[in-house]
């Protein structure tokens, strides 16, 4: 099917797509190093088939020539939207009857619902930021009147390391987006001569090398395999159990993540995408998944058994199994993601701010609920240092 392109100005113009396998021929010409923006991790996306949930694929061009990519995930919010259980009682309490007809309508973000980072664009040196909204603005138009209409209330861009200065982050808030911290994402760092665990291990103090000791001595009964894509469908419905076990104790999430994602993505990704499996005897128990992208290893999800995980540090040892991971591929850092901060901190990992930015495209809903969006404060949490007073991080 050929795409129509959409004039910006007399340089840029752009296509679009609600699925990757139209545009993948020019959205492969975009050099990135970002996995969450590679044609095969969207399309693993895309095949899961996650309810509620539908895609935009954006492709930009200077003279007809391919020099930048936008990722948008769609999502329809309902009344039933706002009064889930873990959503954010300060949002959830303040919102009227009247108000509440005014929030429901679809949300498109820029970004990725299930990875954190800016997963949402690529452009090229010579692209400059403030055609990202110039592509948003003329995309809201043609959409709804696109033969298959999708007209967004909400628009959101997820999500921006908070000491990143880049000009877009400006641009956006001059177009009232409204800026919003969220959870802090527990990062370790690693040392470019932390060649083995043990070297890591050595640069502790005594108090955290002998607990990261005793988290292996006393999960010794445990095996831990790394399974291939046929393995993860085989174990699919053990592997839903023990995800779902860990969604329950979650805070709010946007949407529910597909496990049938882990097999496309083992499918897609290879040897990018991590799944380790935990067993005692031959029954899972636990396992974790992470992924390879811009020379890090991003950790993505977990799922435990919390009757084990009680009588044994299970967790403790899935996060020690990502250190060594990272050190064995010498990746530069080790992204452990939200919760768990003072014990992710035990292990070196240093808490880094982020945002998010949110904008209805109703000026009068927008000026409302922009206070509502500024209630939301990142959860407290406390840290502690586990290196010797010499060792800098």
């Amino acid at each position: 099917m050929k795409l129509t392109p959409y004039s910006l100005d007399n340089h840029f113009s752009y296509k679009f797509s609600f699925t990757i396998d139209e545009v993948l021929q020019d959205w492969s010409n975009i050099q990135h190093t970002n996995l969450y923006l590679s044609a095969s991790y969207l399309k693993a996306i895309e095949q899961s088939k996650i309810p509620y949930l539908s895609f935009v694929y954006v492709v930009i061009y200077k003279k007809e020539i391919p020099v930048g990519i936008m990722y948008f995930q769609c999502l329809e919010i309902t009344n039933g939207f706002y009064f889930q259980d873990t959503f954010p009682q300060e949002i959830n309490k303040r919102i009227t009857t009247k108000l509440l007809k005014k929030l429901c309508g679809n949300l498109m973000m820029c970004g990725n619902f299930f990875a954190t980072g800016v997963n949402g664009y690529v452009l090229n040196k010579e692209v400059s930021p403030h055609l990202i909204y110039d592509v948003i603005k003329s995309l809201k138009i043609t959409l709804k009147n696109d033969k298959t209409p999708l007209d967004f209330s909400f628009l959101m861009f997820k999500e921006f390391w908070k000491h990143q200065e880049i000009d877009l982050q400006k641009r956006i808030q001059s177009k009232k987006l409204t800026a919003f911290e969220i959870d802090v994402n527990m990062v370790l760092y690693l040392k470019p001569h932390w060649n083995t665990f043990k070297e890591y291990l050595e640069e502790m103090t005594t108090k955290y090398r002998t607990r990261a000791k005793s988290v292996y001595k006393k999960t010794v009964s445990v095996r831990e395999q790394l399974l291939t894509a046929e393995e993860i469908n085989k174990h699919k419905s053990i592997i839903r159990d023990l995800y779902l076990s860990v969604v329950k104790t979650a805070s709010f999430n946007m949407v529910e993540f597909s496990t049938d994602s882990f097999y496309q993505f083992k499918k897609e990704l290879k040897e990018d995408f991590v799944f380790k499996a935990y067993f005692q005897e031959d029954k899972m128990i636990a396992f974790s998944t992470a992924c390879f992208t811009d020379g890090c290893l991003d950790a993505n999800y977990v799922g435990i058994n919390y009757d084990i995980n009680n009588t044994i540090p299970l967790y403790q040892r899935i996060l020690y199994d990502y250190v060594q991971l990272a050190i064995h591929h010498q990746v530069k850092e080790l992204r452990l993601g939200r919760t768990a901060e003072m014990m992710k901190s035990s292990l070196g990992a240093k808490p880094v701010g982020m945002y998010l930015y949110l904008k209805h495209t109703n000026k009068v809903v927008n000026t409302i609920i922009k206070p509502l969006i500024k209630s939301v404060k990142p959860s407290e949490y406390e840290l502690r240092n586990p290196f010797k007073d010499k060792v800098k991080t």
